[in-house]
């Protein structure tokens, strides 16, 4: 672990620093308690062997205690004593472990929850660059793992004020034994450190292994449908059998070491108790009842020293965790360019005005230039042209997904930058051409994104998107699960369920973009029909490569290598007898397959 990843964790445990005082308060108080339980042991041990008063400096403090409370300091009162404190240390070491894992399940909830809302928040420039099952692995498995390692850290603290209480009472009964058994100790430590940094490399590995295996299945887990129609199962198989076969042989590489620690270590300690007991009567002289006690702390010794290397071996997994998860959080925070205004967006009452915008995604590489439009209240307008013309992106500055670089963007003559950004979007109805939904009934599909869930609304949004019928004709109506991406409906439900969602928000601005353009005829026409009857009550924003769909429009604007060329009425441009005729024709010609 170097200084910078100890930072890392610092920043992350210091909020619960109060609940780490009162862990550590009762980790020191329970090595107090094994340290006065195991000093209770000596004068027990010397009643064993003669029935009158040992003497010594540990039978003078218990006498003196014993004295205050009356009691006579025999046998069975020091037994029972000790039973005593063995209880009371149990229980607090049981609150302490309490209170670890309470911390533990808190931290991972609460960064859980911290991380989502970060990746929500974070403009979509930045999802668009990342793998979807790379923030899945880093919510799921690399916050709870960062939760382990927190609690190893906790433990392993509380091993080393054991391991210090218990070197000292062995210092108490031999410090010549002690030192030579400390230093093979040292030495063990020492000589483990070469193999718990391997630990920590491998660590690292699994976890880069374990998040490929994730972006892996979550990506082909939403590409089911061109993996069977491209007979693609064996090799997709075979793809999935080598990032496993990677994955099994780092978890086995970073077991396998884990288990090195562990024989070593009980080899070591096997050692120690040999030589303790072929030595100690010899040469160091001790009695018998000091020899019983200095191997029944050796004895002790090796379960917080066992636990000390344990958890040194589980933290070279742990540890790389918080360096994940700060990347992704420092990634997602950085990312979030687009900031709320305050002013409460509550509708508009006569337009929104493009001025001079340009917008590119890559430097020196302009999507859109010098856009300037105006769109009237109530009013529908049109954008066609070719694909890649900038069309969505200019769409994507009016909800604010992006910003624009120059100009700007203003309703009722106000700066789209300075309304509150939930209450604006709250005020918009989108229908993309890939429709979203949930696995979910079809009333809370409609009603997802508001604050309010209304059968009666829902219904009158459906009737308005036509499709109040076919949800009827479901089995449970309104009720109906819709299965996962309305896998049980066609693709004309699909969408006029988003353009009823859509409505069910009585937006100020409905956004279609290409919501026909994958729909059969008979579905396209329904949703045409649906466009028509909503007209007039609604500002539109339609995107069409369908020109059918939007031949009423109030105004169209031809958009080609991100700059407006032409702009009108459908009669309008068809007079001007340029791109948007020479769009129309080709429609107009083309079979109505091919539409």
């Amino acid at each position: 672990m170097d200084l910078k990843e100890l930072r890392t964790i610092r920043r992350y445990i210091t909020p619960y620093s109060l609940r780490l005082t009162g862990i550590t308060f009762l980790s020191i108080v329970c090595a107090f308690f094994e340290a006065v339980s195991l000093g209770a042991l000596v004068p027990l041990l010397q009643l064993m062997q003669n029935q009158q008063e040992p003497g010594g400096n540990l039978w003078g403090y218990m006498k003196a205690f014993f004295d205050l409370f009356g009691i006579e300091l025999s046998f069975l009162t020091l037994l029972g004593f000790l039973t005593i404190l063995f209880l009371f240390g149990q229980i607090l070491l049981f609150v302490k472990k309490r209170m670890q894992v309470n911390l533990r399940v808190i931290f991972v909830d609460n960064l859980k929850k911290k991380l989502y809302r970060e990746i929500l928040n974070a403009d979509m420039a930045y999802h668009n660059a990342q793998k979807a099952g790379d923030l899945l692995n880093t919510i799921i498995m690399e916050v709870d793992s960062a939760g382990y390692g927190l609690f190893a850290a906790l433990e392993l603290m509380t091993d080393v004020f054991f391991i210090g209480v218990y070197a000292i009472m062995l210092l108490y009964i031999s410090v010549e034994m002690t030192i030579f058994c400390l230093g093979i100790a040292l030495i063990t430590l020492l000589a483990l450190n070469r193999v718990l940094r391997i630990s920590n490399v491998l660590g690292k590995e699994l976890m880069g292994w374990n998040t490929t295996q994730n972006e892996f299945l979550s990506e082909r887990f939403n590409l089911l449908r061109l993996i069977k129609t491209s007979s693609a199962e064996d090799a997709e198989s075979e793809r999935f059998s080598r990032i496993s076969d990677g994955y099994r042989a780092a978890h086995a590489r970073y077991g396998i070491n884990g288990v090195k620690i562990e024989i070593i270590f009980q080899a070591i300690i096997f050692i120690l108790a040999v030589f303790v007991l072929s030595v100690s009567i010899e040469l160091f002289r001790i009695p018998l009842a000091m020899l019983f006690l200095f191997l029944f702390i050796l004895v002790r010794i090796t379960g917080p020293l066992r636990d000390f290397n344990n958890r040194r071996h589980e933290l070279g997994r742990e540890i790389p965790s918080f360096s994940k998860l700060d990347q992704v959080l420092t990634d997602a925070v950085s990312a979030r360019h687009i900031m709320s205004g305050t002013r409460p967006f509550r509708g508009f009452h006569d337009s929104i005005v493009l001025r001079n915008v340009s917008f590119s995604y890559v430097p020196g590489n302009p999507v859109l230039s010098e856009i300037n439009l105006t769109i009237r209240k109530d009013e529908m307008v049109a954008l066609v042209g070719a694909s890649g013309g900038g069309k969505s992106t200019l769409v994507d500055l009016i909800i604010r997904l992006i910003d624009p670089l120059e100009g700007e963007i203003c309703i009722d003559g106000i700066n789209l930058k300075e309304f509150d950004l939930s209450s604006y979007r709250a005020k918009l109805g989108v229908v993309s051409q890939e429709i979203y939904l949930l696995n979910d009934t079809i009333l809370a599909n409609i009603c997802y994104g508001s604050p309010r869930v209304s059968q009666d609304e829902a219904v009158a949004a459906a009737v308005m998107a036509n499709a109040h019928e076919f949800i009827m004709a479901q089995p449970k109506g309104y009720q109906t699960v819709l299965g996962e991406k309305g896998v049980n409906l066609s693709g004309g439900q699909r969408q006029r369920i988003a353009l009823a969602r859509a409505l069910y928000k009585n937006p100020e601005i409905l956004i279609l973009d290409e919501a026909t353009s994958s729909l059969d005829s008979e579905s396209e026409k329904i949703i045409q029909d649906s466009i028509k009857s909503i007209k007039k009550r609604y500002t539109i924003i339609a995107i069409a490569h369908r020109l059918s769909t939007i031949e009423g429009a109030d105004l169209i604007a031809v958009i080609e290598e991100g700059r407006v060329r032409e702009m009108g009425t459908h009669r309008d441009l068809l007079g001007q007898n340029g791109r948007y005729t020479r769009y129309y024709a080709m429609q107009r010609g083309a079979s109505p397959e091919k539409e």
